[in-house]
């Protein structure tokens, strides 16, 4: 028990200092007033939820950009990745266990969405 209260009182400390210019100024303050477990969730679902739509975009506007062979070659490769965030999520929250679970599978989902749109915008934009 002490055990999970330590690891979700080291998890609230970092969390927000992990907070990248990628997330929305909405996350850091949401993420700096929750004082539970439930609301740090809660702010987690939020940004997954603008980083899953900044994605969308961003795979949106290169696919118009792309030849057709270029596309299909995308659309494979995005739903791997696909397959492979919900897997790698996956695992983390049955690694974790616990109350911790639900935090590091929505931060690990919330993450591997957030990358993901910056490394399509950098293939959209080079060197911007």
């Amino acid at each position: 028990m002490i055990k999970h209260c330590l690891t979700g009182l080291a998890l609230a400390c970092v969390l927000p200092l992990t907070v990248a210019d990628d997330y929305t100024p909405a996350y850091g303050k949401c993420m700096d007033k929750a004082s539970s477990t439930m609301a740090m969730s809660e702010c987690i679902q939020a940004e997954t939820h603008v980083q899953d739509q900044r994605l969308n975009r961003v795979y949106k506007q290169l696919m118009g950009k792309l030849d057709a062979g270029q596309q299909k070659s995308l659309r494979d490769v995005q739903r791997k990745w696909l397959a492979y965030r919900d897997g790698n999520c996956q695992f983390h929250v049955q690694a974790s266990g616990g109350t911790m679970a639900q935090l590091e599978g929505g931060s690990c989902m919330m993450d591997m969405t957030r990358d993901r749109a910056a490394e399509l915008e950098r293939v959209l934009s080079p060197g911007q």
